[in-house]
């Protein structure tokens, strides 16, 4: 965003050009789950959280990919979904 913005960043605080109150997701949450959250938000990364809202990672759409075995888990989980 800061980029886009064209926004001096050796100026700009990460606090003005980050996502307040972003969609998270739990530890419990499937790949195939936050991969929808994802493709149905336009995410890229979601934090994870405990119940009390305790960040205690970040999960991005690679990480899903690779968990789900490359391009060709990507494919089949999702051609598996689809029917």
């Amino acid at each position: 965003r800061a980029i886009a913005k064209e926004l001096p960043l050796e100026l700009t605080s990460v606090s003005s050009v980050m996502t307040p109150n972003p969609e998270s997701v739990s530890p419990d949450t499937t790949v195939l789950e936050a991969l929808q959250i994802m493709h149905d938000n336009k995410f890229l990364t979601l934090p994870v959280c405990e119940a009390d809202g305790r960040v205690i990672g970040v999960v991005d759409v690679m990480d899903c990919v690779y968990a789900s075995g490359g391009a060709d888990g990507w494919r089949s989980i999702f051609a598996s979904a689809m029917e």
